[in-house]
């Protein structure tokens, strides 16, 4: 790395259907469901579509305790927040911005096209987040203290695509299973189901990665190995000096930086070499 360039890998066709970007933020005092139609309105003709929908829970994850991470624990509390969720969906079903009381969600899905990299999907993530604080300024609302930040990468991988049984999936991805699972007489295995965590060493960051089963279509369905690999930590000062920018996008982006080189270089490690083969591995430069 030199300055703010990095060096990472990259695939030329991953097997990569989803990207979320998100931040969580505590919900400023008067916000309401019509404050999030308003944010709607004003992008109504790049994004025609739009459901609401219950809202996303908040994350329940300590970055303060030392010593062994656990899972986090369920969480009862009564809440006077907005219980709505809107999900604005574009013209081309590519993209989708969602606002709830409390986060803000930039997706994209693979809908034919190959994904624009992570610098685009974060383009998106700057404009929705200041178009959020612009609705906020206008309906005379406090911005929010921005929480935690949240990178997500989806992987499908088809049956047929390096893997005809759940057998074959330590061979995709040996990094996260090993060896393949002893075989016994009469048993067939049907499918393999984990969760792992690694904790960044100087930074307050986690990624969780997550395989499961899933099948998809009908006639015939369609059965895949996801992957789900997924980077939080909490919206700070990473030099420890305070954040000053208006929109409060510097400790944001610097998380998702972080996140971003730990998903992808953490998918590369893990990855098989038939399989990075398979997918076009090489490396590009993130600025």
């Amino acid at each position: 790395m030199t300055g703010n360039v990095t060096t990472l890998p990259s695939y030329t066709r991953p097997p990569l259907v989803e990207v979320a970007i998100s931040v969580e933020f505590d919900p400023p005092a008067g916000l309401n469901a019509a404050h999030l139609g308003a944010f709607w309105t004003t992008f109504r003709d790049r994004f025609p579509s739009v459901h609401a929908t219950t809202p996303i829970g908040p994350t329940a994850e300590d970055f303060e305790a030392a010593g062994q991470w656990v899972p986090p624990s369920l969480r009862l509390a009564l809440s006077d927040r907005t219980d709505c969720r809107i999900q604005m969906v574009s013209g081309d079903d590519q993209w989708m911005w969602q606002v709830q009381s409390d986060r803000l969600v930039v997706n994209w899905r693979k809908r034919g096209d190959a994904y624009p990299r992570y610098s685009a999907a974060l383009d998106q993530f700057r404009e929705a987040w200041k178009a959020w604080l612009d609705m906020l300024r206008h309906a005379q609302l406090n911005r929010p203290q921005s929480r935690l930040w949240h990178l997500t990468y989806v992987n499908r991988i088809p049956q047929g695509d390096l893997w005809d049984s759940p057998r074959d999936w330590p061979g995709v991805f040996p990094g996260l299973w090993g060896t393949p699972a002893a075989a016994m007489d009469e048993l067939q295995l049907k499918g393999l189901r984990g969760q792992w965590v690694w904790e960044h060493a100087t930074i307050p960051a986690r990624l969780h990665v997550e395989s499961s089963p899933a099948r998809v279509g009908h006639d015939p369905p369609q059965d895949l190995l996801v992957l789900n690999l997924t980077a939080r930590g909490p919206v700070v000062s990473l030099s420890g000096e305070a954040v000053a920018d208006a929109e409060g996008l510097t400790g944001i982006e610097a998380g998702l930086h972080h996140g971003h080189k730990m998903i992808v270089c953490k998918f590369d490690t893990v990855t098989s070499s038939k399989a990075k083969e398979h997918w076009g591995r090489h490396e590009y430069t993130r600025q």
